[in-house]
């Protein structure tokens, strides 16, 4: 055992051997309140097939080890036990029980032969290296067993003594006799949200059990279960509940929602071909996407949320997109073009026009919450990616309209009554975006 073991050696002391040969068949009488610890770590246990009133091994403790315990090291360390009087409450250790370290195209047989302050065996993992483990006992006296799976130590860094390819593991396996009556009236029932129309899986050690589908009401119920550990999944998504353990005579409600992702965001950005579109929420970075030919783009298989769309390399950002997981929102958005110094410009009447000037009042929230550059100037306009026109062909002619888009620029015109103007306005700032 390396000299870094020696941190876990206070937790998981033996409290005294037993010879090989000469083990009591003084074993629990049921199986044991199974701890597992390490359902985080993607580690299972699939139960031991055995008659009721079988002799078999449990495995009764799983344990991640914290990085305080670890220090460094990469291992899973056994312990076979079985019940002794006054001897702790798992009984005494059995030296010379074997355990099976199986793992894709390989197995390795591990002996429990360790002093008494140290853990009974242990296997040293691997980088990449998936492990399942089962006890088999003394050589004469092999017996069925529970069998602990996804153990592995590609976890990342917790703290020093616990990081990438340096996680170890504690398991325990006490000496058990199957209950003489197997108890067959639990339940597991509930509603998963949002899963009308889908199947609701029922797992036990990985295997399923028994299937449901799922009506309008979202409930399900699975009865008649043996005592073990079970898992409710909605078949399709990645959605499943944590491992719960039944009794055989005992009853849970297990709620589970399933988050939509089904939004999608779409949309075009002017002058954006070839350019990067990058998706964030909450100020991160969710995704990137080159924009197309087309000048579109779409992000899909979204949940509900708050995002938005910026084009990399610019000031360029939507506004805030709202989707709920199922709806689809849309967004257009203004490169700046090439050769052209400004980005959004807002045009107004002549600057002596009483029209005009009541436009630029009109406009001064919104000038205030997009920050264009502004003015009277079509000269001016001509040097804008996107231009917005305020007012009517009284105030500025359609020909400048045309003359603008031929250009190369992304041209809107908000005109009407006052009235009009103002709610547009208005609408584009209560929406967030400055143009369309």
């Amino acid at each position: 055992m390396s000299e870094n073991t020696s941190g876990i050696l206070g937790k998981l002391k033996g409290k005294r051997d037993v010879q090989a040969g000469h083990s009591p068949e003084t074993a629990a009488p049921a199986p044991r309140e199974v701890v597992n610890d390490a359902t985080g770590y993607g580690v299972q246990i699939q139960p031991a097939n055995v008659a009721p009133g079988a002799w078999y091994w449990q495995a009764t403790r799983v344990r991640h080890l914290t990085p305080q315990e670890n220090g460094g090291n990469h291992h899973v360390y056994l312990d076979a036990r079985e019940g002794a009087a006054g001897v702790g409450p798992d009984g005494a250790r059995v030296n010379g029980a074997r355990l099976r370290v199986t793992w894709d195209g390989g197995e390795q047989i591990i002996t429990v032969d360790k002093p008494a302050n140290e853990p009974g065996a242990n296997f040293p993992m691997w980088k990449w290296q998936v492990c399942a483990v089962e006890c088999l006992g003394l050589p004469d006296k092999e017996l069925p067993s529970d069998r602990v799976t996804g153990l592995h130590t590609g976890h990342p860094d917790e703290a020093p003594g616990n990081t990438l390819f340096h996680h170890s593991f504690h398991i325990t396996f006490v000496k058990t006799k199957a209950a003489e009556r197997v108890y067959t009236d639990s339940v597991i029932y509930g509603v998963i949200h949002n899963g009308a129309g889908r199947t609701a899986v029922l797992l036990r050690g990985g295997q399923e059990v028994a299937r449901q589908g799922l009506g309008i009401d979202e409930a399900y119920r699975f009865a008649g279960l043996a005592a073990g550990e079970y898992v409710v999944a909605l078949e399709g998504t990645d959605l499943k509940s944590a491992p719960t353990r039944m009794n055989g005579r005992d009853q849970l409600q297990l709620d589970l929602t399933l988050v939509l992702k089904q939004s999608a965001i779409k949309g075009r950005v002017r002058n954006g071909a070839g350019r990067t579109v990058t998706l964030l929420k909450n100020g991160g970075e969710l995704a990137t996407q080159i924009v197309g030919t087309d000048e579109t783009f779409s992000f899909a298989n979204l949940p509900a949320g708050a995002y938005r769309v910026a084009v990399a390399g610019t000031n360029v950002a939507s506004g805030e997109l709202k989707v709920d997981g199922v709806n689809e929102a849309t967004t257009e958005l203004v490169a700046p073009a090439a050769g052209k110094a400004v980005q959004h410009y807002l045009l107004l009447g002549p600057v002596d026009s009483p029209r005009a000037r009541a436009h630029l009042l009109l406009a001064q929230d919104y000038i205030l919450a997009f920050k264009p550059a502004f003015g009277f100037s079509a000269a001016e306009a001509r040097s804008a990616s996107s231009v917005t026109i305020l007012g009517g062909p009284q105030d500025v002619a359609a020909e400048t309209e045309e003359e603008l888009r031929a250009g190369g620029a992304a041209v809107q015109r908000i005109g009407g009554t006052v009235s009009e103007v103002a709610a547009a306005l208005a609408a584009r700032i209560a929406a967030d975006r400055a143009f369309g």
